[in-house]
């Protein structure tokens, strides 16, 4: 596709400052050019599109439906025309220019702190990028390249060229309120007793859990269910009712100031393991390098932390060895 002359970076700037202002002489005053000016890179633009973009009848002008696509597309385009540049000017003696990684809601918070600095330090990359989004959308953003990394439970073998490296293993939890006195009866009397908070069915901690409960042959009624390990925590920290969850997510909940109590699951259990993927021979050394980077965070900054709200869970919470690494089949 040709690129119409009269449309570019410079041109979208003065259309969508003029969108904003809905007033071409307060536009030009913001932009530093004269109005003359400014009606005629708008002018030009619409003739490049073969389109009015300005309803110029009315007073002040009004974007005509056209001029409110490109408005909205256009706004997209300079974000992203802007992050590329900071990206290359960024990039100096940096081994990474940008490092773009995507979580689980369910750790997000807990580990940021720890891991920014260490990655900071041990990879330096120009810009440190991460975002907290449920499975689908990680795959999602991963396959379409808007992430270098993902954190995931589920692996996918359709994904192909995906390095694949195993980061810890979690056992399931119950959360309880945190007034309730003595041990859990078994998840059926519990969940008589109230009212089980869940995790929302597009949550692979929820997904987990309901898979586990359909072998127990219990099917607690459903409630209430949330996204996130914080609104989970924050339900059950008020005392509406209990939930099963992970002790990261138990952690997720306390960073955001909701205790709960953490008892060991009665009955027959259930455990995830977490991995890192990437795009494999596009990353070279740096997703290994990543894997090993948070595996020492676990380590150091949340196992204590797990071991200490949690003494009875004994390897119910496992970093897992840095050889288990494997290449999925491209």
């Amino acid at each position: 596709m040709a690129w119409p002359k009269g449309l570019d970076l410079r041109s979208l700037s003065v259309f969508l400052e003029v969108s904003r202002s809905e007033n071409m002489a307060e536009a030009a005053r913001l932009l530093g050019m004269t109005q003359p000016a400014v009606s005629q890179y708008i002018s030009k633009i619409e003739e490049a599109l073969g389109t009015r973009l300005l309803d110029r009848r009315l007073r002040p002008a009004r974007l005509t439906p056209a001029g409110e696509v490109l408005r909205d597309r256009a706004e997209v385009l300079l974000s992203s025309a802007e992050l590329a540049m900071a990206a290359v000017q960024n990039v100096g003696e940096q081994p990474l220019a940008e490092l773009r990684i995507a979580v689980p809601n369910s750790i997000a918070a807990t580990l940021t702190p720890w891991l920014y600095d260490q990655v900071k330090r041990d990879m330096r990359p120009g810009n440190f990028s991460l975002r907290a989004a449920q499975a689908f959308d990680r795959v999602r953003a991963l396959v379409e390249r808007e992430v270098d990394l993902i954190m995931t439970s589920e692996v996918s073998e359709s994904i192909a060229g995906v390095e694949q490296f195993e980061l810890f293993r979690e056992a399931a939890v119950l959360m309880l309120p945190p007034g309730y006195e003595g041990e859990p009866p078994s998840l059926s009397e519990l969940s008589e007793a109230l009212p089980m908070i869940r995790f929302a069915g597009h949550n692979v901690v929820g997904q987990m859990v309901d898979r586990h409960l359909r072998r127990l042959r219990l099917s607690p009624p459903r409630v209430a269910e949330f996204d996130t390990a914080q609104s989970v925590s924050a339900m059950v920290s008020a005392g509406h009712g209990f939930a099963i969850a992970t002790p990261m997510c138990v952690l997720e909940g306390a960073s955001g100031g909701y205790d709960v109590r953490a008892c060991a699951m009665p009955g027959p259990g259930v455990s995830r393991t977490m991995y890192l993927l990437g795009r494999s021979r596009e990353l070279g050394l740096q997703a290994e390098i990543f894997a090993s980077i948070f595996r020492r965070v676990l380590r150091e900054k949340i196992a204590p932390r797990v071991a200490d709200r949690m003494p009875w869970l004994g390897d119910g919470f496992e970093v897992l060895d840095e050889n288990t690494e494997t290449l999925m089949p491209a």
